[in-house]
């Protein structure tokens, strides 16, 4: 004898539907949004789906959740796309743009963001935001020596500059570009030489304090990041 799921699946469904709509009529579901990162204070974030849209007031504690509701359920049937206002949304439904929070960068997670009501019993969006970052560059002067290594900060690691080379391999001082590892938004950066080059002493100037260091503050952001940060060599003494 054979055994079918389908009617057991097909029990449960109508259940849930009845379950849904109190018992008679046609089922709506609620969409609940759950978002979890967002910063106190980044305002901002503004989720959209069929014509509704939801602000999301920033937890007033760091590290707590905020758990909403879309104004208007959805009809058995419907189908939705949870993002940010305005984003823009590929093919493979990922999201840019739209009304992002200051600072940050908010996309979903886990459940996908878009579906049809009905395809399970809860509509439960998951949105996870981080802190944005930003380039953090400039270039290096003179560099002959091997084994340059900086640090941008305790908690930034360490980045390797080797020095330009002809086309015997032999290091020719020339200008090289440098690239230090971004850094979020309101984190200080402090650039330093961490180990000096073999036969050469480097020094750091640029950044916000002229030193190398600064923050990455509103100004930094606006320009999209810190691109002055410089590095000079000279033969040791």
């Amino acid at each position: 004898m054979k055994f079918s799921l389908a009617r057991p699946v097909l029990a449960l469904a109508t259940m849930a539907t009845l379950a849904s709509c109190g018992g008679g009529g046609k089922a709506t579901f609620p969409i609940n949004v759950t978002v979890s990162g967002l910063q106190p204070t980044y305002e901002g974030l503004v989720l959209s789906t069929n014509g509704q849209d939801l602000v999301v007031h920033p937890p007033a504690t760091a590290g707590q959740d905020v758990v909403l509701t879309f104004p208007n359920p959805l009809e058995y049937g419907q189908t939705y796309e949870v993002t940010p206002k305005g984003a823009i949304i590929s093919s493979s439904h990922t999201y840019s743009g739209g009304a992002q929070p200051v600072h940050q960068n908010c996309g979903p997670v886990t459940f996908p963001a878009y579906g049809t009501a009905g395809q399970l019993a809860k509509i439960d969006i998951r949105y996870a935001c981080s802190i944005n970052a930003y380039p953090l560059t400039g270039v290096v002067h003179g560099l002959t020596g091997t084994g340059l290594t900086l640090s941008s900060g305790s908690n930034s690691g360490f980045v390797g500059v080797n020095p330009a080379l002809d086309a015997n391999q032999a290091p020719t001082g020339a200008d090289v570009t440098l690239t230090m590892n971004p850094i979020t938004f309101g984190q200080n950066y402090g650039v330093g030489v961490v180990t000096q080059p073999t036969g050469q002493t480097c020094t750091v100037t640029g950044g916000a304090n002229g030193n190398g260091s600064g923050t990455m503050d509103q100004n930094a952001e606006t320009a999209g990041g810190v691109n002055n940060i410089v590095v000079t060599c000279v033969k040791s003494s």
